[in-house]
């Protein structure tokens, strides 16, 4: 709900000046080694990185015969929610100027002419979400640090960023729902018996 309420107000350019406002704020420091540590940061959160996290964190668990191996896969849906919602909302990126990325390595770059939401910080809030074996404030800290990165480097407007981060817990949301559902309804479950 806040996700699609989110995107209805963007898609009215309603946050245009709050965004040039805060990116501006955003961008204030500069310095060689806050780009290359800003560069680093992000590198988590391409769709490369966490597709293969997520396929390796199901496999892992299918392995070890868990009734959740399948919730690290969500993050396919997480995925086509944030492709379908660029397409649809007309959130033009900031300026090409303001640009502070370095091409580190080579990853596949959509060509999506829209930035509403931040797949980045989408996927990592997902992906946190389902990894609870890191500890909490690890994950937090390494959404945070997406969140910064992304306006940092001028690739998302703070929107952006935010609508990644409502679709990435909403996502997890979701699959806790089912998961509880599931749980319910397996046989030889205590809980199910009822």
């Amino acid at each position: 709900m806040a996700y699609a309420a989110l995107a209805m107000i963007v898609a009215t350019r309603a946050l245009d000046g709050s965004d040039r406002s805060l990116l501006t704020l955003a961008q204030l420091p500069h310095a060689g080694w806050l780009d290359l540590a800003a560069n680093l940061t992000t590198i988590p959160g391409q769709l490369e990185v966490t597709g293969t996290l997520a396929v390796g964190m199901a496999l892992a668990r299918l392995r070890h015969r868990r009734h959740d191996w399948w919730e690290p896969l969500g993050l396919v849906v997480v995925t086509m929610i944030e492709v379908a919602t660029k397409v649809v909302v007309p959130q033009p990126p900031p300026p090409p100027e303001l640009s502070r990325s370095m091409p580190l390595l080579a990853f596949l770059s959509p060509p999506l002419g829209h930035s509403f939401p931040s797949g980045h910080v989408a996927r990592v809030a997902y992906l946190g979400g389902v990894l609870s074996v890191i500890p909490l404030w690890l994950r937090v800290g390494v959404v945070t640090g997406m969140v910064a990165s992304r306006v940092y480097l001028a690739e998302h407007w703070p929107s952006d960023t935010l609508g990644g981060l409502l679709l990435g817990l909403g996502g997890i949301l979701l699959v806790w729902a089912i998961a509880t559902r599931m749980k319910r309804r397996r046989p030889g479950d205590a809980e199910g018996a009822r």
